[in-house]
């Protein structure tokens, strides 16, 4: 970890000091285009089987700079599982560890052509590249998007959006350059990951004032794991955004091979969020999980979630069905979660 830490601080150092010059001819100071933000989340936990367990789960620090020229940057560094109280441990500092989460530069290749070039969420449905506790909806996370692919990739990528007519296409075309890339605690390690996601806007074309986002995406990927002759995978998924009146579907849905065709898992997910009444919102979510050799997982889920100001959140949520999952248990959760 401290090898990719120290890595990651040159890279960044090298590429402001080239970044540096370019600037020169926009006449602006450099330094001005920084700015410093970040989350953080706190969970209390009433599992059906374990102790009540309250959680600090993250501290993250975002870094950006922006100067209206055609190269911008974005780093996140995290503190993970910052500390835990139980009744029987008391308070725990132990599962602490840091996660440089993101870290990469972009480059405005055209008006419609962007380049992206380091480590970034990858870009496989919508979950995994909105996943900070503040810009979703529940405490818990879908585990058909934390257990079927990799949460980053380090490498590069080409991205961006073309009109059509009353719509228009995202696309995100995506490589790794680096592999024994460092995923969160726990997590499978991967490697020689690639693959593309298109999504179009606007499918609907609705014109109704009360309309949001309706956005249905494609995505298609192969990777296979660390370890020496792990299997290698490819993942065809499909996800999508409705926002209309007081109610926002969405959902993802994958199926996994692993090399000569076998069936290396599938999982999928359907959530709904209804506005109630002074930004109370009604949550709802059902999804499931089949991987070779485990146990399949079908859970449920209900809550509320009341938006105290546009960055900052309070969830309340019963997880049920079948699955046991340690940072996902089935039982009650209330969170809070905040941008600063």
């Amino acid at each position: 970890m401290s090898t990719i830490l120290l890595r990651c601080a040159v890279s960044v150092i090298s590429l402001c000091m080239m970044c540096k010059p370019l600037l020169a001819e926009e006449d602006a100071t450099f330094w001005e285009g920084f700015r410093v933000g970040g989350y953080t989340s706190v969970d209390l936990h009433i599992p059906r089987t374990e102790s009540t367990r309250l959680n600090w789960n993250e501290l993250a620090m975002i870094v950006t700079w922006d100067k209206n020229t055609r190269i911008k940057f974005f780093g996140e560094l995290d503190l993970e599982n910052v500390a835990s109280y139980t009744h029987r441990q008391g308070l725990d500092f132990r599962d602490v560890y840091i996660n440089p989460e993101r870290l990469y530069f972009d480059v405005n290749l055209t008006e419609r052509a962007n380049v992206r070039l380091g480590r970034f969420l990858t870009p496989l449905g919508r979950w995994n590249q909105l996943h900070a506790s503040p810009l979703v909806w529940t405490a818990s996370r879908p585990v058909a998007t934390t257990e079927l692919f990799p949460t980053f990739t380090s490498g590069i990528q080409f991205f961006g959006t073309l009109p059509l007519q009353e719509r228009s296409l995202d696309y995100q075309i995506y490589t790794a350059t680096m592999n024994a890339q460092p995923e969160s605690r726990g997590e499978t390690q991967y490697k020689d990951m690639r693959g593309a996601r298109v999504a179009i806007n606007n499918v609907f074309n609705f014109t109704n004032e009360n309309a949001g986002l309706n956005t249905i995406g494609l995505n298609y990927a192969t990777y296979r794991e660390e370890q020496s002759f792990g299997p290698k995978y490819s993942i065809l998924g499909i996800d999508f955004l409705l926002e209309f009146d007081r109610w926002e579907l969405s959902g993802e849905a994958y199926t996994r091979k692993i090399d000569h065709g076998q069936g290396g898992g599938s999982g999928a997910y359907l959530q709904s969020a209804y506005l109630i009444k002074n930004d109370w919102y009604w949550i709802t979510r059902l999804e499931n999980l089949h991987q070779p050799n485990t146990p399949n997982a079908e859970r449920w889920i209900i809550g509320v979630t009341k938006r105290l100001k546009p960055n900052q959140l309070l969830k309340f949520e019963i997880v049920g069905g079948n699955g046991e999952y340690e940072d996902i248990p089935r039982g009650f959760t209330t969170s809070f979660a905040m941008m600063y």
